[in-house]
């Protein structure tokens, strides 16, 4: 009768692998939410204020170019080139900026995508001892039914 111990415990690895399957996915969509979180905080806030920023600090260098008596006849230093400098700087920060949260993001849904495929193969791994210990049942309830009194359930 011990095949049917084989059969309750195949049964409860595969519970066990859903139940773990389910764990992974849930951890794996709370990734995926922070991750869409973090991205629109970026767009919402973080940007607009990163770029406020910096339209404050050229309209400052403005006022600080003008007020300063600069000297338009010397190459290389006038207010203009100073000012497209500074705005070239800025355009830079943006791309740097928009560039790691763009990656941070990826970086978050592929830890995602690891958790669900770690859910995927606990899911597996429960259902290959599912099956091997319903083929041992299999086995021993054959054996069984061999044995002298025929019967399924004793060994004889």
């Amino acid at each position: 009768m011990s095949f049917i111990g084989d059969i309750i415990g195949g049964y409860g690895a595969a519970q066990i692998g859903r139940a773990n399957q389910d764990i992974f996915n849930k951890q794996a969509a709370i990734n995926t939410r922070n991750a869409e979180i973090k991205k629109r905080t970026f767009e919402q806030v973080t940007l607009p204020q990163l770029k406020k920023d910096q339209a404050r600090n050229r309209s400052n260098q403005f006022v600080n170019l003008l007020s300063s008596g600069f000297d338009v006849d010397r190459i290389g230093e006038t207010p203009y080139l100073v000012m497209l400098e500074q705005s070239v700087e800025d355009a830079f920060s943006i791309s740097v900026e928009s560039f790691n949260s763009q990656v941070s993001y990826e970086n978050e849904l592929n830890n995602s995508l690891i958790l669900q495929a770690q859910g995927n193969l606990k899911r597996f791994e429960g259902d290959v001892i599912r099956n091997a210990s319903y083929a041992k049942a299999a086995g021993k309830a054959y054996g069984n039914s061999q044995s002298p009194n025929g019967s399924i359930l004793t060994s004889g």
